[in-house]
C-alpha cells in the first residue's frame, strides 16, 4: 500500500483518535518526525479529543451501536466511479469512446457540465478530478468499512466520553489495540489501569473534572465553562492531605475547555483543591477553595 503525502495530511485526525492501521500509523509517525507543524497538529487534535471525552459525564453507548453501523454499511449503495481524465486535463475516457470509430476528423473534447457529471457527488468532488485533493476525497469514499467504524468511534469520542480512549476498531484488532497511545502526561493518566475521574461545579460557574491515577501518582484538572480569574489573580492547584502542597497554576482559562496536569506527586487519598490566588501563586492558600475533590476510595 502506497501512501501519498496528501494522504498523511488527511490522517492526522484519525491518528489522534487511534483510527488508523499499522501502515498508516507508520506514515504519520514518519511525517511527525520530519515536520514540527504535523506533530503540533496531531498533538492538538489528540489533546482536544481527550479533553472533550473527559470534560463530560460518561454515557453508556447503546448495545446495538456496532450492529446498527454494520447494517447501514450493508445497505448503503456505493457511489459510481468518477470519470478518468487524461494527464493534460482533456477529455474523459467516456468522451473519447463517444467518437465514431475510424473518423479522421479531429474531435475536440466536449466539456460535460460539471453538475451533470458529478450530480450525485457534488459535495465530495469539489476539487477537480486528478488533483491531489480531488483524489484524496475520492479515496476517502472508497475506504473499507473499518474506517467507517473508526470514524464513528471518533464521533463517539466527542459525544459520549466512554469511548474516549477506545475505538470501535478494537472489535477487529483485539483488546487494547484501540487505546489512544500515551504520549503526554495527561494521556498517561487516561491510559492508566486505575484511571479515575470525578466532576464538580465551580463556584462562579462552570465545571471542573479531576482525573487521576494513584499508580502513576499523577492527576489533572479539566475546566469547562469556567471564567477567567479576576484581574491580578490566578487559579492555583493544591494537593491537600497531611499537608497542603502547591501543585501549579492553571493558565489560559477563558470560559472554554482548559486542562492542567498537577506538578509533584499525588499521595493516595489526597484532595485536589483549587483556589484563587494573587498572580504568580502562593506558597499556601490565601482563600477558600472554589473546588475540592477528594480522591479517597
Amino acid at each position: 500500500m502506497t501512501i501519498r503525502p496528501d494522504d498523511v495530511a488527511l490522517m492526522t485526525g484519525s491518528y489522534a483518535t487511534d483510527a488508523v492501521d499499522a501502515v498508516e500509523r507508520a506514515a504519520v509517525d514518519a511525517a511527525m518526525a520530519a515536520s514540527d507543524p504535523v506533530r503540533a497538529e496531531v498533538d492538538s487534535l489528540h489533546e482536544t479529543a481527550l479533553l472533550l471525552a473527559y470534560a463530560v459525564e460518561p454515557v453508556e453507548p447503546p448495545r446495538d451501536l456496532r450492529a446498527a453501523l454494520m447494517a447501514k454499511i450493508a445497505t448503503t449503495p456505493q457511489l459510481p466511479a468518477l470519470p478518468v481524465e487524461d494527464a493534460q486535463g482533456g477529455s474523459s475516457v467516456g468522451d473519447l469512446a463517444a467518437a465514431a470509430p475510424g473518423s479522421a476528423q479531429s474531435v475536440a473534447p466536449q466539456p460535460v457540465a460539471r453538475e451533470a457529471r458529478h450530480a450525485a457527488v457534488t459535495d465530495v468532488t469539489a476539487a477537480p478530478a486528478g488533483t491531489a485533493s480531488g483524489n484524496a476525497r475520492v479515496r476517502w469514499f472508497q475506504r473499507p468499512a473499518r474506517v467507517v467504524l473508526a470514524a464513528a468511534a471518533a464521533v463517539a469520542v466527542i459525544a459520549g466520553g466512554t469511548l474516549g480512549i477506545q475505538s470501535l476498531a478494537e472489535h477487529e484488532t483485539g483488546p487494547g489495540q484501540g487505546q489512544v497511545q500515551a504520549s503526554t502526561k495527561l494521556d498517561q493518566i487516561y491510559a492508566a489501569a486505575d484511571f479515575q475521574r470525578a466532576s464538580t461545579t465551580v463556584k462562579g460557574g462552570g465545571t471542573a473534572t479531576v482525573v487521576w491515577s494513584d499508580q502513576l501518582r499523577k492527576s489533572a484538572v479539566i475546566f469547562k465553562g469556567v471564567k477567567a480569574a479576576p484581574a491580578g489573580k490566578t487559579y492555583e492547584l493544591w494537593y491537600i492531605g497531611s499537608s497542603i502542597t502547591p501543585a501549579g497554576l492553571v493558565g489560559s482559562v477563558d470560559g472554554g475547555t482548559t486542562s492542567a496536569v498537577l506538578s509533584g506527586a499525588k499521595a493516595a487519598g489526597d484532595t485536589i483543591g483549587i483556589t484563587v490566588e494573587p498572580a504568580g501563586g502562593s506558597k499556601q492558600p490565601t482563600t477558600k477553595p472554589i473546588v475540592a475533590v477528594p480522591t479517597s476510595a
